[in-house]
Parts: C-alpha cells; sequence; structure tokens
C-alpha cells in the first residue's frame, strides 16, 4: 500500500507539470487567457467536480483515476495564478506574494486539518471545504481589475535566450531532484521531541522569509536556495545526535522556503519582461514538480542502499553547485548596460518610495521631462488621473515641485 502511495505521489508530480505545461501552451495561443477570467472560473468549477467526485466515488479505481486528474487540474491553476503573479505584481513585491500566500495555504490546511489527526484530504467534509475555498478563490479572482495590465520590464540581460532559459530550466529541475533524495538519507527519529505535522509552521517561517529576503536582494534569495541542500548532509552527519538533529530539522525547513520561493520567482521574473515570455510564469515551478518526481523516483531505489544513495547525491549536488554558480553570475552580474543601470535606478528610486504601478509608469515619464498632457496620451489616461498620480508621487517623495523630484532621482 506503501509503494502504490509513493508511486501515485510521482505520478501526481508529473501530472501536475504536465498541467501546467498545458496552461503555458494554452497561454501562448490565447494571450488573454491570464485577464479573462471565464478561463479561470471553468478551470476552477471543473476541478471541484473532479474533486468532489473522486472524494465521493465508492470505487477504487475510479477515484484513482479522478485522482489523477485532479493533478492535473492542480497544475492548470498553479499555471494561472503563476501566471496572475507575474502579471499583476510588481517584482519588488512578487516574493512576498508568493511566499506569504504559500505560506498561509500550508499552515492553513494543517489548522483545519487539526480535528481529524492532520489528514486534510481525510477530514470529514473535505468537499464542502473544497468547494467553500473555491468560491472564496472565484470572489477574489473576480476583484482584479483588468486596468492592471502588464507594465513589461525591458532590463532583461539576454537571459531570455532560449539556451539560457534551458539552462535555468535544467538547474532547478536539479535542484529539485538533490533536495528530494535527501529526505531519504538516514537521520535521527526525532518523532519523540517534535511532531512532524509542525513542520508546516516553520515551512511557513521560511517561506515568509525567503519572499521578504528574495524582495530585498534576489541574490541572496539565491544563496540560500543552494544553502538549502546541504541541510540533509548535516542530518546525516548528526545522525547519531538527536538534539542537533532537531536543529538542523527546523532549520532544514526554514531554508526550504527559500527553495520553494526561488524556483517559482526566477522564472515569474523572466515572464514578467514581455509578452511572449508569460507563458513561462509556472515554468520554475514545474520544473520543481519533475525534479520532485525524479528525486522521490531515485529516493525510493536506493533507500536501503545507503553507500550508493550518498554517493550519488553528494555528485548530484556537486554537479548542481558547478552549474549553479554561472547562472548566478549570468542573472545577477554586476556587469550592465547604461539602459541596465538606468533601468536599476528606476526600481531602486521605485521601492525606495513605494509607488505602484501606474505610479511608476507616471514617475518615469516626468523625470524625462513630459508633461501631464504629454503622459495623458501616452498612457491613454485622461491628464486630471495623471495630476493625481503625479500628486501622490510628490507627496511619497517629499518633493514639491517636479524638478525638485527630477534632481532627486538624478541624485539616488
Amino acid at each position: 500500500a506503501m509503494d502504490i502511495d509513493i508511486y501515485h505521489v510521482i505520478i501526481g508530480y508529473l501530472l501536475q507539470a504536465l498541467g501546467m505545461l498545458l496552461f503555458a501552451l494554452g497561454v501562448r495561443r490565447k494571450p488573454d487567457i491570464n485577464t479573462n477570467k471565464r478561463y479561470f472560473v471553468f478551470i476552477l468549477i471543473a476541478e471541484a467536480a473532479v474533486i468532489t467526485a473522486a472524494m465521493l466515488s465508492k470505487w477504487d479505481v475510479l477515484s484513482f483515476g479522478l485522482a489523477f486528474v485532479m493533478n492535473l487540474m492542480h497544475g492548470m491553476v498553479a499555471g494561472f495564478y503563476l501566471t496572475l503573479l507575474s502579471s499583476y505584481v510588481q517584482q519588488q513585491y512578487r516574493g512576498r506574494v508568493f511566499g506569504f500566500g504559500y505560506a498561509f495555504g500550508s499552515v492553513g490546511s494543517w489548522i483545519l486539518s487539526m480535528p481529524f489527526g492532520g489528514n486534510f484530504l481525510k477530514m470529514d467534509g473535505i468537499v464542502i471545504v473544497y468547494i467553500f475555498l473555491i468560491g472564496i478563490t472565484l470572489l477574489m479572482t473576480s476583484k482584479l481589475s483588468n486596468d492592471n495590465s502588464m507594465s513589461y520590464d525591458t532590463s532583461s540581460r539576454n537571459n531570455d535566450k532560449p539556451s539560457v532559459l534551458v539552462y535555468i530550466f535544467v538547474v532547478l529541475v536539479l535542484l529539485s531532484l538533490v533536495k528530494n533524495i535527501g529526505f531519504y538519507f538516514p537521520a535521527s527519529d526525532i518523532s519523540g521531541v517534535i511532531n512532524l505535522e509542525f513542520s508546516r509552521a516553520f515551512y511557513a517561517v521560511g517561506l515568509i522569509a525567503a519572499g521578504i529576503i528574495s524582495d530585498m536582494n534576489r541574490r541572496y534569495g539565491a544563496i540560500c536556495c543552494v544553502a538549502a541542500l546541504a541541510f540533509s548532509f548535516f542530518s546525516f552527519a548528526l545522525n547519531s545526535n538527536p538534539g542537533f538533529s532537531v536543529v538542523v530539522w527546523i532549520l532544514g525547513y526554514v531554508f526550504f522556503g527559500f527553495f520553494s520561493v526561488y524556483r517559482v520567482v526566477v522564472f515569474s521574473d523572466i515572464a514578467s519582461k514581455k509578452a511572449s515570455l508569460l507563458p513561462l510564469a509556472a515554468f520554475g515551478l514545474m520544473a520543481g514538480r519533475i525534479g520532485d518526481s525524479f528525486g522521490t523516483i531515485c529516493g525510493v531505489l536506493l533507500s536501503e542502499k545507503i553507500i550508493p544513495l550518498i554517493l550519488i547525491t553528494s555528485g548530484l549536488f556537486v554537479l548542481v553547485i558547478f552549474m549553479f554558480f554561472p547562472l548566478y553570475n549570468k542573472l545577477y552580474s554586476a556587469t550592465m548596460t547604461e539602459s541596465e543601470r538606468k533601468e536599476l535606478q528606476y526600481e531602486d528610486f521605485e521601492k525606495k518610495y513605494t509607488l505602484s504601478r501606474r505610479e511608476s509608469e507616471v514617475f518615469r515619464l516626468v523625470v524625462q521631462g513630459l508633461s501631464n498632457l504629454e503622459i495623458s496620451g501616452a498612457l491613454y489616461v485622461s491628464e486630471s488621473t495623471i495630476k493625481y498620480h503625479v500628486g501622490n508621487i510628490l507627496k511619497k517623495a517629499g518633493c514639491s515641485n517636479r524638478n525638485e523630484l527630477t534632481l532627486r532621482f538624478r541624485s539616488n
């Protein structure tokens, strides 16, 4: 039964990845999918129907098959919300939005399941809970304004070349592969010291911290992501010391939050560069799911063969390090063109004074010397709206007029 459950998880991971790929192909063919709420409503309603049928079915074979369809639809939903993340959320807030949201979902489902022994899927009334949560999601999605169309960041640094994108994808697959194999390392039994279900709380802390730190500087998030892979080795080295193992176990789950956030934001940032890249928004999580599946397969096959398990994982870990740092230098190199330096100057100023998306668009045109009338024509909004945004920008920056704002920006 345990083997069936494990391979069910493996196939589920791959089907989620397939669901994200199908959604990406849909975005490529019909770019308005991410802004047309009817598509999302259809996916969620279909998912609710499949979940209901799977939970209420009295035939194991049918439930088994519907569970696979459910994973496929989970992948499509993930593709949709990660595309929204790239479309609606500015880069300096993207890590926090994902980290806080994922943390809330992780801890929330655990809290809901506590009265039922910690098993969310087997709790009484699960179908009603699912439908209720889907209803809330639909309600919140309906509140999204279509005015929040994408403002593409053109400072891509040539990271959208196919060869670079494939390289990033492979690195993320390997990161997930090593992380999952590490779960099969021998470790001290700490179940008597701490409740393993409580790992969600530490993971949530890591997600929140990762979101904040990644938004401060993507470099820090990237380094912490790689550091997370080392905790399996620490746990194995401290196998005979349960006290230290608990500390390492807690830190490991915290750092896994950085892993989860980074693999999402790296492709989400790329997808926000221009419309043709938007289908890539979910490729980070897709790579993670593929790595999760193959990592689980390797872990199951090698779990009784400790030495090969350690040697193979160590070799993959070294490979990841050698592949990751050239990628790190490519993504976060200090060498920038003049346009890239200008873009970074804009982003720093906008982040410092917490300008909204529309305020950022207006601000950039103001410091270029355009009048309110010219800006209204460029952005296709009324002149009174531009005056309103300019007033807000001056207030946030503590400037009395446009000239002072321009001087402050240039001296920033």
